[in-house]
This record gives C-alpha cells, sequence and structure tokens, in this order.
C-alpha cells in the first residue's frame, strides 16, 4: 500500500497495540489480520506456558543502558535459573546462572527497570515473549509481567543446548568498537540466527528472534546492516517500535566458539525494494541498521550447542 493511500491522522488503536505498531499494521494492509492475532497478547503467562518457562536453559533479554541505547542479552544457566513463581511473576536465580556477568544487562536493569525477554526453545522452535518490570534483590531478577504472548515456530534453526558448567562464567575477555572488523563481517555473513531488542517511546522493551539461511543478514558497509522481514504475524512488534523509536539492540551468537556479539545503533524501515523480493520471502520489505557501538564477549563457555536442522520456512 503507498503511503498516499494512509491518513495516518485516521490511524487508531484497538487492544494491545501502540501507535507505531498500528501504523505499520496499516500501511502494510494487514490490521484486519493483526487485531485477530492479537488477541494472544496478555498481561500475564499463559497458564500452560509456565511449565515451559521453567524448563528453559536461557532466555534472551533487551535491557536500556544510561544513554537510552538498547542492548540484547542471552542469560544462560542449569534448568531452573528460571522460574515463573504464577502467571505475572518471573523470577531469575543469580546463583544457578553460568553466562557472563560481564554483560551490560546487570548495569542497565540498575538505570532502567523495563525489561524485555524471549523465552526460545531451539530444539523444538517453541517461543513466548514477556515483556515487564524488574526488581532486584540479593541472589534474585524479580520480573512483573505486564505483557506475554507466544509467537510461531518459522524462520528457527533447531538446536540441541547442553549446559556443561555450573559456575558463573567469569571471563573477562571483551572486545568493543564502533565499526565491523574483517573477522566479524565474515562472523555475520555465516549466521543463521539473532535476536533483536526494540522498544517504544515509553521505553517499553521486547525482545525477538530473526532466522533464515546463512548469508541472510547483508553487510552493506563497516557500520551498516540490513535484515529481512519475512511474512509472520501480522503484529509488527518490531518494526512498529521502530516507528516510535528507531533505537535497538542486536544480538549475534557464536554457538561454535561461545562467543556473542552485541551491536546497539538505530533501525530504519525500507519500505519496498523489488531487488529484495526473493531475500524477503516476498514481502520485499527489510530494514537497516546503522551501528554505534559493538562489544564482543567470550560469554557461552559453559555451554555446548549441537545443530540439528534449517526451517524449512527459510526463504
Amino acid at each position: 500500500m503507498k503511503t498516499s493511500e494512509v491518513n495516518w491522522d485516521d490511524c487508531c488503536c484497538d487492544g494491545p497495540f501502540h501507535e507505531g505498531e498500528c501504523e505499520v499494521q496499516q500501511r502494510v494492509g494487514e490490521e484486519h489480520i493483526a487485531k485477530r492475532t492479537g488477541q494472544i497478547i496478555s498481561d500475564r503467562i499463559p497458564g500452560r506456558a509456565i511449565e515451559f518457562v521453567n524448563k528453559q536453559p536461557m532466555v534472551i533479554t533487551s535491557s536500556i543502558d544510561k544513554d537510552k541505547n538498547i542492548w540484547t542479552s542471552i542469560l544462560v544457566g542449569k534448568p531452573g535459573f528460571v522460574t515463573a513463581l504464577d502467571e505475572q511473576n518471573v523470577q531469575i536465580n543469580l546463583s544457578k546462572l553460568v553466562s557472563s556477568k560481564l554483560d551490560l544487562f546487570w548495569e542497565n536493569i540498575r538505570e532502567n527497570t523495563n525489561i524485555g525477554m524471549l523465552f526460545i526453545e531451539l530444539t523444538t522452535r517453541k517461543r513466548l515473549r514477556v515483556n515487564g518490570m524488574v526488581s532486584l534483590s540479593n541472589e534474585n531478577i524479580n520480573v512483573s509481567v505486564q505483557q506475554a504472548y507466544p509467537n510461531c515456530p518459522k524462520y528457527i534453526q533447531r538446536r540441541e543446548i547442553e549446559v556443561v558448567k555450573t559456575d558463573t562464567d567469569l571471563s573477562n575477555s571483551n572486545l568493543n568498537g564502533s565499526s565491523l572488523t574483517n573477522d566479524l563481517k565474515q562472523w555475520i555473513e555465516n549466521l543463521d540466527t539473532m535476536f533483536v531488542g526494540s522498544s517504544d517511546d515509553k521505553s517499553n522493551l521486547d525482545a525477538s528472534h530473526r532466522g533464515g539461511d546463512p548469508g541472510f543478514i547483508q553487510i552493506v558497509d563497516e557500520s551498516t546492516l540490513k535484515i529481512p522481514d519475512y511474512p509472520g504475524n501480522s503484529m509488527y512488534n518490531t518494526l512498529g517500535n521502530f516507528m516510535s523509536n528507531p533505537k535497538a539492540g542486536l544480538l549475534f551468537v557464536d554457538f561454535k566458539e561461545g562467543k556473542t556479539l552485541q551491536l546497539t545503533g538505530k533501525a530504519e524501515i525500507v519500505w519496498h525494494d523489488e531487488d529484495a523480493q526473493e531475500k524477503t520471502g516476498g514481502t520485499m520489505r527489510l530494514w537497516e541498521f546503522v551501528i554505534s557501538k559493538w562489544i564482543q564477549i567470550d560469554s557461552l563457555k559453559s555451554v555446548n550447542w549441537r545443530f540439528i536442522d534449517s526451517s524449512p520456512f527459510n526463504p
């Protein structure tokens, strides 16, 4: 749908969506689907999903630093390190954590208590998004749930995860920069999985997954990436956040070496690129990410991963 065909002043939001999400839904002509799909969004974890949360060995998180930049992180521990105490309260036990505490996440949640979480079970392609507010105690992170909903299994590459060491990784291997090195470019070119954190203009955070065959992330130059926007659930939570707040954080995981690469920067939606029809699964839609800073940490040395297979939905 062309921009001229949409009167953004008449764009109204019903239900759980904010103005940015509604704007994207209307622009692509999928607001009727989003209205139906959005019924899955709740202010509590579905009762049947509590057991799912409690058995997860990892959770993807998004957080905001003191300069309002968004970062996406991965927390890993033995199953049971995350517990859904009930439908509206989640607890992370720090004593059972094995991923690095050098991650900016720990500093960020002291600056801003908003959090986005993605519980994703790669072996089954199940995922649950849980967003809320953090409070801290000596041994626990407590999350008060404000929004929770499941997502479809599309574009997830299946992997087995095994936590092989139970003590926290205290590695001090930490690199950072503002432009991509050749080694980082090669890493990104071989990726089949990434995670993205975003927020609306009120700092309500979200964490999401993106996947595809290796090469699905295009490197434009040392500071710019292009990510395809495949057909999905029509809610456009991530793109809707980009409309409200262009800041975003990306997370790349090196499943072989146990390293993570976190990037923070700004995203801009490219609505129609005819040259990208095949790469985007027919949407011809993608988004550009301009990097302002990156951090590499050897944060997952306590974890082994085994690739099983790629998603049959990958373009």
